[in-house]
């Protein structure tokens, strides 16, 4: 069995429906805020009193990151949504599950914020703090439980049934898949099954190839999360970026409504890639401007056809569309049309800076090709690279201003660890780069 990952809120029960829920499926339960507290040998508050939120914030990230465990319950922290790549990490390493429930009920359970250790910026409410990681446990959970006004035992009952029913899907997948024909070979050079209903993993790499064949050079970016969403694929090309969600015939269109609105924030066209069995009835459930493209097995190679060309998203929302770069490639941005580098804003405040100037100054046009071309040139290892120095002379500045020698020497201990985190696991992804074949 996979491992649970519980998440929400501080009060929400996290710990308390794991242990249950543990107990009742016969798996270990896991506290990351305990394996912290064990790894520093201090308290959640003791840690954020002397290395200050956002110290905190890394330090968890680092440690749910490198979490291991098998057929376990994780409970985790109420800010463990804050760190992406420990959120990546649990959503591969398992199910992850939100223990939703309404603000009135989590301010009624929560007493004192200080001793719990719940994360909180200074001068930051519980409400504005509630409203702040909604979206984040959403964004995250592969599933959603109502826990208001519920007993532990309903709510262990609804996850061990959802556990239970997920098994069994999964079960008759494996078995339909030992049955099925031997795989044909496609135009790509990939192995597909020689059956008619399609599934997104199916289509992925064939797809790749009919972008880069019709619309020449691009880059494509995997898997995005965009607002409350994750776009399937993000296309890169000269002039605009795309946004892809793909309905294989597996898929339904429950979602697609809260999807469209989404991508429709991002990105300067869409398209959704559809099986048959959708192609009939797709143009009722995406806007006109959305393109749609439709694929089906024909003699055992994929047949994709433009079914509607996407047009321009009257939608897209320029501040969204920067919060796909990074704050390096926006202080490329800044250099690049003659602006001051903003070395004490973050990324938020430059796009505000960038934007200012659009269109007096700086066209719509020219900068969508300058978007295009961070991104398609984005070394991700640089970035990080980047990114940990910006870092690293942040906390410099913050331990030469410290005049207690003990917080001081817990600051110097601090950045030790995060420059050894960074030498250790600051490798180069792989990157897919697509070029027009000659």
């Amino acid at each position: 069995m996979k491992n649970l990952i519980l998440i929400g809120m501080p009060g929400a029960g996290k710990s308390t429906v794991g242990v249950v829920l543990a107990k009742r499926l016969g798996l270990k339960f896991v506290d990351s805020d305990l394996v912290i507290q064990e790894k520093y040998g201090k308290l959640l508050h003791e840690l954020i009193g002397e290395y200050g939120v956002d110290g905190f914030l890394e330090m968890e990230n680092q440690v749910n990151a490198s979490l291991k465990a098998d057929g376990a319950v994780i409970a985790t922290g109420g800010s463990a949504v804050y760190g992406e790549k420990a959120m990546r990490h649990f959503r591969r390493m398992g199910y992850v599950i939100y223990l939703q429930l309404p603000y009135e009920e989590i301010e009624s359970r929560l007493g004192d914020l200080f001793e719990r250790g719940v994360t909180m910026q200074p001068g930051q409410t519980l409400r504005e703090l509630y409203e702040e990681r909604e979206p984040l446990y959403r964004k995250y959970a592969h599933k959603v439980v109502d826990c208001s006004g519920r007993q532990v035992r309903e709510i262990v009952l609804d996850i061990a049934e959802l556990v239970e029913a997920e098994d069994a899907l999964a079960a008759r997948e494996n078995a339909a898949s030992a049955q099925e024909d031997k795989p044909t070979r496609t135009r790509a050079g990939k192995a597909v099954r020689a059956h008619n209903t399609l599934k997104d993993k199916d289509i992925r790499e064939p797809l790749f190839l009919f972008l880069e064949e019709t619309y020449g050079k691009v880059r494509i970016l995997e898997e995005k999360v965009v607002g409350r969403s994750r776009a399937d694929v993000v296309m890169v090309v000269q002039d605009g970026v795309y946004g892809l969600e793909i309905k294989s015939d597996a898929d339904t269109y429950t979602r697609l409504a809260d999807q469209v609105k989404d991508y429709d924030q991002y990105f300067d066209a869409n398209i959704v890639v559809v099986g048959t069995s959708h192609g009939e009835h797709v143009p009722e459930h995406v806007p006109p401007y959305w393109g749609i493209i439709t694929v089906e097995l024909v003699d055992g190679e994929y047949d994709f056809y433009v079914l509607r060309p996407p047009q321009p998203n009257p939608k897209r929302k320029w501040k969204k569309k920067l919060s796909l770069l990074w704050r390096p490639e926006l202080a490329q941005l800044t250099e690049w049309n003659g602006m001051p580098k903003y070395k004490d804003l973050g990324r938020q405040k430059v796009s505000d800076k960038i934007l200012e100037r659009v269109p007096d100054r700086i066209s719509e046009e020219l900068l969508s090709r300058q978007v295009s071309d961070l991104l398609f040139e984005r070394d991700y290892s640089k970035v990080e690279e980047t990114l940990a120095e910006y870092r690293k002379g942040e906390m410099e500045k913050q331990i030469d201003q410290e005049t207690d020698p003990e917080k001081k020497a817990a600051l110097m201990e601090l950045l030790e660890q995060r420059q050894s985190f960074a030498r250790e696991h600051l490798a180069p992804p792989k990157r897919r780069r697509r070029r027009r074949r000659s």
